[in-house]
């Protein structure tokens, strides 16, 4: 009886199609960051109202820069996939250039936070200043958590292995779970910022 109900557990699970725990996890994550990113988005239109203390500038330019930047990088990493479910080591180059955009967009919203602060609005300034620097700062902050799993990958993807080792470790299971929830958090990354960048330059811009 016991082997017959086991049996009758197993079968519906083995059968069963579902999202991989790790990648469910994953996008609990991100509901979890899209929610944090709408309040303060949302916060920001609030103190916008506020007409007294608000004080209107101009979205620098610099940030549609970084905005090109992260959404080549979101190409790089998805062809980077695609050679690597493939077993073709030009995803290595592809990793290696989404890393190097990553960097990039990171320069690029260093100088765009000194622009904005040579417009005479530093962090500690008024709070139509502060909202960019917090909004944009946390961005920041989970691309640098998503480059330092990308740096990680990278680095392990170009250890010198014999071809065997190397096939073996591309036609890992979890190795390429793990490589599909890197590249599913980047994307979601870009997709973020895309609408940060839209909402911020909407806002100050009109």
């Amino acid at each position: 009886m016991a082997i017959s109900l086991n049996n009758k557990i197993e079968q519906p699970l083995q059968g069963s199609v579902g999202l991989h725990p790790k990648k469910f996890m994953m996008l609990i994550g991100m509901v979890s960051m899209t929610m944090m990113f709408v309040a303060l988005t949302s916060a920001l239109l609030v103190k916008k109202g506020d007409t007294v203390k608000w004080e209107s500038f101009s979205i620098p330019s610099i940030f549609l820069y970084s905005t090109i930047a992260i959404i080549l990088s979101s190409a790089t990493i998805q062809w980077s996939l695609n050679f690597y479910k493939k077993g073709q080591d030009q995803y290595k180059f592809l990793l290696f250039a989404t890393f190097l955009l990553g960097v990039i967009f990171t320069a690029l919203q260093y100088y765009g936070w000194i622009q904005i602060k040579e417009l005479g609005f530093p962090l500690s300034g008024n709070v139509s200043g502060s909202f960019v620097y917090i909004i944009t700062g946390f961005h920041l902050a989970h691309l640098i958590a998503g480059m330092s799993a990308l740096f990680i990958t990278l680095i392990m993807s170009i250890i010198k292995r014999n071809p065997i080792e190397e096939l073996k470790r591309i036609a890992d299971i979890n190795k390429k779970v793990n490589y599909e929830i890197l590249v599913m958090f980047w994307h979601f990354l870009g997709v973020l910022w895309i609408y940060l960048y839209s909402f911020l330059y909407i806002v100050y811009n009109t």
